[in-house]
């Protein structure tokens, strides 16, 4: 088992911020609908699936993780 500096956290969740806010703004640019609702439900389908590739990638770096053994 691991687990998680402080950093590693922070630098996390600024990057899923990031990649959140580029979702959103490009559902809206392109606006695929004239429903916000449906936006709104476009933006959640696409953030779930974005938001598990970005957990699997961070799931294969080490950068801020230390084993209990560390603690």
């Amino acid at each position: 088992m691991f687990n998680e500096t402080r950093s590693r956290s922070f630098i996390k969740a600024v990057g899923w911020r990031i990649i959140a806010v580029i979702n959103s703004f490009m559902v809206l640019l392109f606006t695929f609908t004239s429903s916000p609702l449906w936006n709104a439900i476009l933006m959640n389908i696409t953030g779930g699936i974005l938001y598990y590739f970005y957990e699997r990638l961070w799931n294969k770096s080490n950068k801020g993780r230390c084993t209990n053994e560390n603690l």
